[in-house]
């Protein structure tokens, strides 16, 4: 073949080869192109320290998808009786991906209510949580509106099976489903729970202990630290202590009645939480009250 052939060809067989890679920015998109774009923060290839990327929906439905049957997720107590078809793709292989970097142990799913949810690599590997892209073989918007009169999308998290592996004092592992997602963030468990672990003159004292693990899978959920946590209650982590500090028995009443406190609430009540269970979780918060020492 004459030089130039060769030349030529080569060159025919590396743009065919490039074809196959995405081009930078191809999946992370630097701008909202539509309504239903994910967003990507944190440490992900690609992502620079507090920069904001979008994934399309088309791209997510590109990704080795998985369909299960769910039949005990809170999103859809309304229907009790009604086994959903569901589709998506499990978050580590989302996580994969979107090239989560090897120290990003921690994937927190933030919802449009200020809800957020941690999912630790643990939790990933053991309960194999999936990002909902399509219920009954429907967008879930189109599904929503023909059947459903809660809309958990664009994005929910839910679970093909889910089996406690925990339980502290009373309380036992409960399933992550966050709804309504608007935001997926890749961080460390290191700072994430870092900011809300017990004080240096509480580390050793097993209540506050017990009291923070509960609170890290349970309270974090709708209350903050600062940055990290949800803000979907409205009250901080300072708050909680200062009620927790000043006023124990109504602390407790809260957790398990939060209505009996205050008629507008509209945090879960935790009737089975036991005496053990609220003095730990108070023990805790305690520490967190203004002015408690640290």
């Amino acid at each position: 073949m004459p030089p130039g052939k060769l030349i030529a060809a080569v060159a025919a067989c590396l743009a065919l080869l490039a074809a196959d890679v995405p081009a930078p920015g191809h999946i992370l998109q630097t701008d909202r192109n539509d309504a239903s774009d994910l967003e990507i923060v944190g440490m992900a290839s690609e992502i620079s320290p507090g920069a904001i990327r979008y994934v399309s929906q088309k791209w997510l439905l590109s990704l080795p998808q998985i369909t299960v049957t769910i039949t005990d997720d809170e999103n859809f107590r309304e229907l009790p009786q009604q086994k959903l078809s569901v589709t998506g793709v499990y978050l580590d292989v989302l996580e994969n991906s979107l090239g989560a970097l090897p120290g990003a142990d921690l994937l927190t799913a933030l919802c449009e209510d200020g809800y957020r949810a941690t999912f630790t690599r643990e939790y990933v590997q053991m309960h194999r949580p999936i990002l909902a892209l399509k219920i009954d073989g429907l967008p879930i918007q189109t599904w929503v509106a023909q059947t459903h009169s809660y809309d958990p999308g664009p994005y929910f998290i839910t679970h093909a099976d889910f089996t406690p592996s925990f339980n502290v004092l009373s309380f036992q592992e409960i399933p992550k489903v966050p709804a309504k997602i608007v935001r997926l963030e890749f961080g460390t468990t290191e700072q994430v729970y870092g900011a809300i672990a017990p004080h240096q003159k509480g580390a050793s004292n097993q209540q506050v202990i017990d009291g923070f693990r509960i609170a890290k899978q349970h309270c974090y959920r709708c209350h903050n630290m600062g940055g990290y946590g949800g803000v979907k209650a409205g009250k901080s982590w300072s708050t909680l202590g200062t009620y927790a500090a000043a006023s124990p028995s109504a602390f407790e009443r809260y957790l398990r009645n939060p209505k009996s406190i205050d008629p507008k609430s509209t945090m879960s009540p935790n009737p089975e939480f036991d005496d053990a269970t609220a003095k730990a979780l108070q023990a805790y918060f305690q520490t967190f009250a203004t002015g408690a020492p640290r």
